[in-house]
């Protein structure tokens, strides 16, 4: 799946181009696209002899974007300088992520700064890919915070929640001592985007100084777009759509899901989404991680709920309970339109027998269904 600009749009529609009478036997054979329904009024007698012209690819959806403003943009430093808008396309959602704050860390030890203190392995990101997804324990192993770490250049980008951007900084500076790393925040000057929906190909930006990152924890979760703060997207989704997504999938992020210095790395599927290395060596709370990893006892887990669609949120922090004991099996992370994450006892809600319910402020009882989520690997939550 591509975005497009909307110059290219209003270029080929000047000249009588128009996406519902083209032909769609020379679409297919000069792009091999599959999905054209967005053709609902093609005509082709109507258009058959029209010329489609040879410096422009068709999108899935039949619009078009000129090849030749096509550029590699992975890794690339951005320019702030445009400000021409995105038209995104139908069938999948543009999220602004206003909950994300960006850190820049830039400086010859960077690399190697961070290696000892975070969970994942940070060669990954300078050889590998461009994004990587990884956590920041307390001595005692308990989760400080959650970010994903993007390639830019010789320097990384640091996106986490807002709300911790401070608590970030002031761990990096007091581990940094004579390391050479500057530590800048940018969240005035780059924006954070989400980009899910369909299985999709990378998001097309040519020329807008905007990153394509694929989401590094799921690829059902798409792919993050870090754009300068003056490059404008039309027609992006509210954050809750975002949010709910995730939650259908079972993944949490953040502070109100991931309790700052309480929670566990692995409670949090953290080795299940790519954010933790058990080879790379040592880092910050590894003892405690890597020992409840080779035991494989992990009791509780974070899972994907579901409720009433009028079900309100202030469920966060209520307890789940089993109908037949009323015995406390988890507690609610996470709540958006009747969807959301919870810290469960695997063993013991993924019974055939069990069925769940919570209260709400007012007492009312309310019921909850989980289940097992398709990416997890097999032999995890089987009962």
């Amino acid at each position: 799946m591509k975005l497009l600009f909307q110059k290219d749009v209003h270029v080929l529609l000047g000249k009588g181009y128009c996406y519902d009478t083209l032909n769609v036997d020379m679409f297919k054979s000069m792009c091999k696209f599959q999905n054209l329904a967005h053709c609902r009024n093609y005509n082709a007698n109507q258009n058959k002899n029209k010329r489609i012209p040879t410096n422009h690819s068709m999108l899935t959806n039949g619009n078009f974007i000129s090849s030749k403003l096509k550029a590699e943009v992975k890794g690339r430093r951005f320019s702030s300088k445009s400000q021409t808008p995105l038209c995104p396309l139908q069938d999948f959602s543009v999220v602004r992520l206003a909950s994300k704050s960006i850190l820049r860390l830039s400086g010859v030890d960077n690399y190697s700064f961070l290696q000892g203190l975070i969970t994942n392995d940070i060669d990954d990101l300078s050889q590998n890919s461009t994004s990587l997804y990884s956590q920041l324990l307390t001595i005692k192993g308990r989760v400080l915070c959650d970010f994903i770490l993007y390639k830019d250049g010789d320097d990384i980008l640091l996106e986490s929640d807002v709300t911790q951007k401070e608590l970030i900084a002031k761990a990096l500076k007091k581990y940094k001592i004579r390391k050479k790393v500057q530590i800048h925040d940018v969240s005035d000057e780059l924006l954070s985007y989400a980009v899910f929906g369909c299985q999709m190909e990378e998001p097309d930006v040519q020329g807008l100084g905007v990153a394509v990152h694929r989401d590094p924890r799921l690829n059902e979760l798409g792919w993050r777009l870090l754009a300068p703060s003056s490059t404008m997207l039309n027609s992006v989704t509210d954050e809750t759509v975002y949010h709910r997504h995730r939650y259908r999938l079972g993944v949490s992020e953040g502070p109100l899901e991931h309790l700052p210095e309480k929670s566990l790395p692995l409670e949090c599927n953290l080795h299940l989404l790519n954010g933790v290395s058990f080879n790379k060596g040592c880092f910050i709370g590894q003892e405690l991680t890597s020992r409840t990893h080779h035991t494989g006892v992990i009791r509780k887990r974070i899972m994907p709920v579901e409720t009433t669609p009028d079900c309100p949120s202030n469920l966060v922090s209520a307890d789940v309970k089993l109908c037949s004991t009323d015995k406390s099996v988890g507690t609610i992370r996470g709540m958006v339109g009747g969807c959301g994450v919870a810290l469960l006892r695997v063993a013991e809600v993924l019974k055939p027998s069990a069925t769940l319910y919570t209260t709400d402020s007012n007492g009312e009882k309310v019921d909850v269904k989980t289940r097992r989520p398709d990416w997890w690997p097999d032999g995890v939550g089987v009962i």
